[in-house]
């Protein structure tokens, strides 16, 4: 393949692990708990879900894996569920009924895995 330039292109050599770095993680600390704080702000609950409570924001952490994408998932998902459900909060117990499978769980976990 080339490029319009006529330059050759290589498509696997624009996916390779080791030109991409390592995805970062956030550490389970006080600036992840002011993230999960903003997070809850932004969003249109009707009650406070505290989710920078211990117990909450390690279930957040553990299913999501430290990766912003994921806590973001975790958390957009877990309040969609408490608007429909009319409970307007966010509980350990509703995140645990997402059912949500880390990333390192999900098929070609390995190959996510090397760009990690």
């Amino acid at each position: 393949t080339t490029l319009s330039g006529g330059t050759p292109f290589q498509l696997n050599a624009a996916i390779r692990p080791h030109r991409l770095g390592a995805v970062p993680r956030w550490q389970y600390g006080e600036t992840y708990l002011m993230l999960l704080d903003s997070l809850e702000a932004a969003l249109p609950l009707a009650r406070s879900s505290d989710l920078s409570n211990e117990a909450l924001a390690r279930r957040i952490f553990d299913l999501s894996e430290g990766l912003i994408g994921e806590i973001v998932t975790v958390v957009t998902r877990a309040a969609i569920t408490a608007i429909r459900s009319g409970t307007e909060r966010i509980s350990k117990a509703s995140i645990d009924e997402l059912r949500h499978v880390p990333i390192s769980q999900r098929r070609n976990s390995g190959l996510r895995e090397s760009f990690l």
